[in-house]
């Protein structure tokens, strides 16, 4: 089963996945990803937490390769 890792970025400092999830494929990858950023979306109502709509998340596989980005608005972003 493949193995991703999910790394996310407000664009200044990145915070590294280094266990990463196996699942069935890039589907569900970016199914755990939709996911994972509308479960921390949600915790922007609390007011200890910081305004995250700078921040993205990219998915990387297990090879080191970039695989998609997104932002926290749920829009995919192009690659380089």
């Amino acid at each position: 089963m493949p193995h991703y890792y999910f790394h996310f970025s407000d664009g200044k400092r990145t915070f590294t996945d280094s266990i990463g999830v196996e699942l069935t494929g890039i589907a569900a990858a970016r199914s755990q990803v939709t996911a994972q950023i509308r479960e921390m979306r949600g915790a922007l109502f609390e007011s200890t937490l910081q305004d995250w709509s700078g921040w993205t998340m990219t998915i990387v596989d297990a090879k080191g390769k970039k695989l998609f980005e997104i932002g926290y608005d749920l829009i995919p972003r192009v690659l380089n």
